[in-house]
């Protein structure tokens, strides 16, 4: 089972059902493909027709996803606010990115790493020190890792 949401507009009820990229609108399908607006790291955006107004649906990673209608979030009420990336955000990205020069593992750490950056730095509901330091850490642990993964394979451990 997916994710439900129950919405009016212009006094007619419209149910939408997510189910991992499958959008059912009253039980009909909507072709998600030809509504895509933007593709990020994190996240896909897509605009569809509903009733006499424009839906927005923005799929985040880890499957969450958030239904936008008139700027408003359809779960919450509250203003929609989009991702952004912060620039500074990108350092991080950069420097895990010098791990896939540690083979296949320092790729995986890389992937996670970036991963991990992109979605804690868009997150405004945290300060955004703490952002960067949770950014730090993850980068520190992610080399410490691979360091002693490398001293294990090679024995000096």
């Amino acid at each position: 089972m997916g994710k439900l949401w129950n919405v009016k507009i212009d006094e007619q009820m419209y149910n939408l059902e997510l189910k991992g990229k499958k959008l059912l609108v009253n039980g009909e399908d909507i072709k998600l493909k030809k509504y895509r607006k933007k593709t990020g790291l994190i996240h896909e955006e897509y605009e569809f027709p509903l009733g006499s107004k424009t839906a927005f649906l923005d799929l985040r990673n880890m499957n969450s996803s958030v239904l936008v209608i008139d700027n408003k979030n359809c779960d919450t009420g509250e203003e929609y606010v989009p991702i952004k990336t912060p620039g500074w955000a990108y350092i991080f990205v950069v420097l895990h990115c010098l791990n896939f020069l540690n083979g296949a593992l320092g790729a995986a750490f890389a992937v996670i790493g970036i991963m991990l950056t992109v979605s804690i730095s868009s997150n405004r509901k945290m300060n955004v020190v703490v952002r960067v330091l949770l950014d730090l850490a993850i980068l520190v642990v992610a080399v410490i890792a691979i360091f002693a993964v490398a001293l294990m394979l090679t024995g000096l451990v």
